[in-house]
């Protein structure tokens, strides 16, 4: 069993800011080339309700859901199962809480339960590491772009 990734970064926006680039902004910010299964010309949505599926869009209509929204406190904590590419028996689970400092929100991330994934959960969770820290980054430079009126 493979220990969960733990990221964390904060960014110059409330809590409230954070949440909606994470979710609601994230095809904003996500880097399609090259984490995505539909391609660098896809759409990414993110669902603003418990259950909801976070869903990639290709250029051509075809649809993937990357996971399902399992808690969803705006400004505050998230939690979605993540499969892009797999099936959903194959899922894992990311959690990120966003907490308001001096400096902006502290936005923790933790990717865990690699284990479902068996002979290949090492392999995985690898990538995951090096994965999350260029996507994280593609976020926190979205973060200090300021927004256009």
């Amino acid at each position: 069993m493979k220990d969960p990734i733990k990221k964390t970064l904060t960014v110059p926006l409330s809590a409230a800011d954070a949440f909606a680039l994470f979710t609601t902004e994230m095809d904003t910010w996500w880097p399609k080339d090259p984490f995505s299964v539909k391609g660098a010309k896809s759409t990414v949505t993110f669902p603003d309700h418990k259950n909801g599926d976070i869903v990639e869009t290709g250029e051509d209509g075809s649809k993937n859901v990357w996971g399902t929204l399992i808690a969803y406190e705006p400004g505050k904590y998230l939690a979605f199962s993540w499969h892009p590419g797999r099936a959903p028996e194959e899922a894992t689970m990311v959690t990120v809480s966003f907490t308001e400092t001096e400096d902006g929100t502290r936005c923790d991330l933790t990717h865990g339960g690699f284990n479902t994934l068996g002979d290949t959960a090492d392999a995985v969770s690898t990538s995951y590491l090096r994965g999350w820290d260029m996507v994280l980054g593609c976020y926190a430079s979205a973060a200090k772009i300021p927004a256009v009126a």
